[in-house]
């Protein structure tokens, strides 16, 4: 059996709540779709941190440290980061990306808007896309082939 690859999916998710849950997450359910059928060198897990908490089910947490610490814990161990920059101010999205960033794990942005980004938002990825399957391509040709 294949090595497994972790590949963590950042992004903003408060910006939508519960109304437009699925506008922030259809993104990821598409990454998630892509990288997991990819025949390659590993086995591909993509990680949805909505597929464990999120804004459209009944809160199943009781405080926003324990989402926090499960995300991070998550993120911690993964291979790669793809962060959506559809949410350029999301909090909690700088902050995964930061600590990835201090980890050694590479981060691959997305900025579809084509949004104006922080220096720090562009340095902390190693490339970042304005198109979701031209990232995807890459992140088969150069991450997990």
């Amino acid at each position: 059996m294949n090595k497994m690859y972790f590949i963590y999916l950042c992004g903003g998710m408060g910006k939508f709540g519960k109304d437009n849950f699925d506008e922030g997450n259809r993104w990821r359910r598409y990454c998630k779709q892509t990288l997991e059928t990819y025949e390659c060198n590993y086995k591909v897990i993509a990680i949805n941190p909505n597929d464990y908490f999120n804004f459209a089910d009944e809160p199943q947490y009781r405080t926003q440290d324990e989402v926090m610490r499960l995300d991070l814990h998550k993120l911690r161990n993964s291979d790669l980061v793809i962060a959506n920059f559809n949410d350029m101010y999301s909090l909690g999205s700088m902050s995964e990306i930061a600590i990835a960033y201090d980890r050694g794990i590479p981060v691959i942005g997305l900025n579809e808007s084509k949004q104006s980004l922080h220096p720090w938002q562009q340095c902390m990825c190693e490339r970042i896309f304005d198109d979701i399957d031209v990232m995807l391509d890459y992140i088969e040709d150069f991450y997990l082939k």
